[in-house]
């Protein structure tokens, strides 16, 4: 080195510099190529059933937003979230179609507890669910993973995802600042909706519907003469007065506009809808339900409970994860739900939650004497009069996805559900009972939750799969197993000879 000429030592240092040059301008490339392909790339859904293209609605409402919207996925459930990626993606591209406005973020209470708590707090949502929480503008609205799935009631077979059209209708309430309504009946002594200090009252579980973004109002038939335009449902908690003909007329004239209604009904108590009711397919018993139970000195009594368990839930969306959560409902004072028969394979009546057989409906009339009600501990099953059971307790109507003719937008139709007990949601009952709330929050949640009318259609679910002959799967697990690490054997064998050599 010491007789380097000064040439050689000219040319290596611009070899160097060459070098690192280069190498710099390798750098820089690979940054613009990056920073390029990140600024401008053309986006192409290769799905099927173009899975992931928004509508030009959903693009259309995303790109006019005037203030951030705020996405938040709260995964609970895992084994029940086989579409939870799919929401994910689905969700991604809401984020990319609305720029900067919208925000995306993932919570999983197992690992980030405290802003779960947070948001449980904040947002009032169930602790069983995974949701999707849209929030803008100081407002909010929850969405289910199970909303996002159009599912047969009776196999559970998924036919159609309605993610799009949910998280939509979602952000245009939020947009439009429309709450979803739900008007509690007064003046035939309901219980009162919103009383939290009465025993009688109904405070406590309505409280429930803070996390169900609704609003609650009163609606006396009597004077109002029509139930509100903006009524997503309308709620008939225990009258013991019946409804006038006229105020029958008018939930009539609802329901035919496909409302939605929820009766709860005491036995002896009666409500003046027999005839609305039968036109689908539904009507109350009347009746007592009846249980024999054992005393604590060992003797049997007969009681007016209607105890349901695990296997008495349907797999209807509001009960069908009960037996799941080995759910149980005893029923003080109940009586049945007469369910018309439907042999239908998609029956649009059906009950909800039943007894077992060793229970029976007792046929009483409002004129059944004190005396006589007093003498239930030693009554025991008539075959000529009474109910045998199991007994239905509760029963649903769905009329299904209906097409406006003029705008072709889908909505849903016509949804009733019926249950044969008041008393139980009372402020003294509910108290430290979470399946009667969850039940009252369910049917709610059904009766108002899927009534999107966005003319966005649901799309099919992403399946992947590959089929395969049974010569085909010899081949691929001959290949896998044998052929390929056999190949790499034999080359490090080759090559460990051929360096001994």
């Amino acid at each position: 080195m010491k007789n380097e000429t000064t040439s050689a030592k000219s040319s290596r240092r611009s070899a160097g510099l060459q070098s690192v040059l280069n190498l710099a301008l390798a750098i820089f490339i690979l940054v613009a190529l990056n920073y390029l392909g990140f600024k401008y790339y053309a986006h192409k859904d290769l799905s099927a059933s173009q899975f992931y293209t928004l509508s030009g609605k959903t693009q259309d409402v995303l790109k006019h937003l005037d203030a951030p919207l705020h996405i938040t996925t709260v995964l609970i459930d895992k084994v029940h979230a086989s579409y939870w990626e799919q929401t994910q993606n689905l969700l991604q591209e809401y984020q990319r179609v609305g720029g900067r406005n919208v925000t995306l973020e993932k919570v999983d209470p197992v690992y980030d507890r405290a802003r779960a708590v947070e948001l449980q707090e904040r947002v009032h949502f169930s602790g069983t669910d995974n949701i999707i929480i849209f929030e803008y503008k100081g407002a909010n609205r929850v969405v289910k993973l199970d909303d996002l799935l159009d599912q047969d009631p009776q196999t559970g077979q998924v036919g159609g995802y309605k993610g799009e059209q949910a998280f939509t209708s979602a952000i245009v309430a939020l947009v439009e600042g429309k709450a979803e309504k739900v008007y509690f009946t007064a003046g035939h002594g309901e219980h009162p909706a919103t009383d939290m200090t009465n025993a009688v009252g109904y405070g406590l579980v309505t409280q429930l519907l803070k996390g169900e973004n609704l609003t609650i109002d009163t609606l006396n038939l009597a004077s109002a003469g029509a139930v509100p335009a903006d009524a997503q449902a309308v709620i008939i908690a225990g009258p013991n007065v019946a409804f006038t003909p006229a105020e029958a007329q008018a939930i009539d004239k609802y329901l035919a506009g496909n409302g939605k209604v929820l009766i709860l009904l005491d036995p002896l108590a009666q409500d003046g809808l027999d005839d609305v009711l039968k036109k689908y397919g539904l009507s109350f018993d009347n009746d007592i339900v009846l249980s024999r139970v054992m005393t604590s000195t060992g003797q049997q009594s007969t009681t007016p409970l209607a105890y349901i368990q695990q296997t008495g839930f349907s797999s209807h969306p509001i009960v069908a994860k009960f037996p799941a959560a080995n759910y149980a409902l005893p029923i003080v004072d109940a009586r049945s739900v007469h369910v018309q028969p439907d042999s239908s394979p998609s029956p649009r009546v059906q009950p909800l939650m039943s007894t077992g057989p060793e229970a029976w409906g007792w046929n009483v009339q409002p004129s059944t004497s004190d005396a006589e009600l007093s003498t239930v501990s030693s009554r025991t099953f008539d075959s000529k009069t009474d109910i045998p059971g199991p007994l239905a307790i509760a029963a649903a109507f769905d009329a299904g996805t209906v097409t406006d003719p003029a705008t072709k937008a889908q909505s849903m139709g016509t949804r009733v559900v019926l249950v044969g007990s008041a008393h139980f949601l009372e402020n003294d009952t509910i108290q430290g009972e979470t399946v009667g709330a969850n039940l009252f929050i369910n049917a709610i949640d059904w009766l108002v939750k899927k009534n999107a009318t966005l003319d966005i259609s649901p799309k099919q679910p992403q399946v992947y799969g590959v089929s395969l002959s049974p010569m085909s799967q010899r081949t691929v697990t001959w290949t896998s197993i044998i052929f390929i690490p056999g190949i790499a054997l034999a080359l490090g064998a080759f090559a460990w000879f051929s360096r001994r050599k």
